[in-house]
């Protein structure tokens, strides 16, 4: 089996990874763009392993599947349908109140037009294009929109959708009460953060008090920073003013989590934010352009660090961890279809999600923070999930670090 992403949920001991269009589907290959993206075709994988992954054993991981040995897909069974075929995929989840929740990114075309940053109308189409499939409707477009379920059966099944708010397109979550070690004063509920426009934006932030991450008209809406650095919050109706029509909707305030020298910044798609205890940090990871970045902050409002990259394509990881265009000698290659003037298709990183049971303290002789990470990355080619492992450092006496 074949697939991408994998986004980590602790869950009552467990940890499920939510993984993205995973193959074979099971569903046929022959199917128009539209068939294609409507039958759920995304893998769950379960471990209970409390040990660092290793090289023989990795994460004794369990596949959720059927008798017959195929992987059985996580389903939204109802009572709204939501497409879940080729690029409507979970991007995140959390667990809370006994169950677990994922958010569901829906309803995008899976030739979709290029998305460049808007951020004054994050939810504003491209124009149709001649070149592909795209309608760019509310049934079909190339933003999508995204949902939250939940599951009471470790991701087999999930139900009692609802519509997230608009802008949290590609979204996920961190449930500040069930770790007790973020400070006292940033446990508010569940914190959700999410971007509008799939690698052409920066996220944006909510919180859901305790119990109330099923009815997103009662979250609060980070808006900015006042004079003294602390956090500006708005409520539902505020942050929803102005919605329809959707391509003209702008959030109110200033609602980026960070800064940006220019256009070029805005590229958060897949992502991860946890908190790490031995930094005394929140950890940011993202993809941007092929290299995977990480952003540290004191709270989930920031202010958040300049990125730092982590991971890029290069010699280093040539053959290794990516196909290159010329090829890696018997390494098999998942798009033999995308050749182009006899290159193969190069890979690429993206998804990176960390796996917090495994975050670890290091001692450190000159007064920094350290911490060794174990996290996931999809390189595109081959289309599969790495473990990966990073030391981070931080000087606290650098604010910025």
């Amino acid at each position: 089996m074949a697939a991408d992403l994998g986004y980590p949920v602790e869950h009552q001991g467990k940890l499920i990874l939510l993984f993205g269009d995973s193959w074979p589907p099971p569903h046929p290959h022959n199917e128009t763009p539209a068939q294609s993206e409507v039958p759920p075709d995304d893998s769950v994988g379960i471990t209970v392993r409390t040990a660092p992954p290793d090289s023989s054993s990795c994460l004794d991981l369990q596949i959720n599947h059927a008798a017959s040995g195929k992987f059985v897909p996580a389903t939204i069974t109802g009572p709204i349908e939501v497409n879940q075929g080729f690029f409507n995929v979970p991007s995140g989840g959390v667990s809370a109140g006994g169950y677990m929740y994922a958010f569901f990114w829906t309803d995008h075309c899976v030739d979709s037009n290029p998305l460049a940053p808007s951020p004054l109308t994050p939810l504003a189409r491209p124009k149709v294009s001649s070149s592909n499939g795209c309608p760019e409707t509310d049934a079909r477009n190339s933003l999508g929109i995204s949902v939250l379920a939940r599951s009471s059966d470790d991701g087999r099944t999930f139900s009692q959708v609802v519509s997230m708010p608009p802008g949290f397109v590609y979204a996920t979550a961190v449930n500040t009460i069930l770790q007790a070690d973020i400070p006292a004063s940033q446990r508010l509920g569940i914190f959700i953060f999410g971007v509008p426009r799939y690698r052409a934006s920066i996220p944006y932030l909510a919180y859901a008090a305790p119990g109330s991450i099923d009815d997103p008209a009662s979250w609060n809406f980070f808006s900015g920073l006042d004079a003294n650095g602390q956090p500006k919050w708005v409520a539902s109706r505020a942050w929803t003013q102005n919605s329809a029509p959707t391509n003209s909707w702008s959030p109110p305030g200033k609602p980026e989590l960070f800064s940006v020298a220019s256009d070029a910044g805005r590229c958060v798609g897949e992502f991860s934010v946890t908190w790490n205890s031995a930094l005394e940090k929140w950890l940011m990871l993202y993809g941007c352009r092929g290299n995977i970045l990480a952003r540290v902050a004191p709270a989930p409002w920031g202010p958040w660090s300049a990125p730092t990259a982590i991971l890029s394509v290069g010699p280093d990881v040539d053959c290794s961890l990516v196909m290159t265009p010329a090829g890696c000698n018997n390494r098999q290659d998942f798009w033999p279809a995308l050749h182009k003037n006899g290159k193969f298709q190069a890979g690429s990183f993206y998804a990176p999600f960390v796996l917090y049971r495994y975050t670890t303290a290091d001692s450190s002789t000159d007064g920094n923070r350290r911490s060794t990470i174990y996290w996931l990355v999809s390189p595109w080619n081959p289309y599969e999930v790495t473990v990966m492992r990073t030391t981070l450092e931080v000087d606290p006496s650098q604010p910025g670090s």
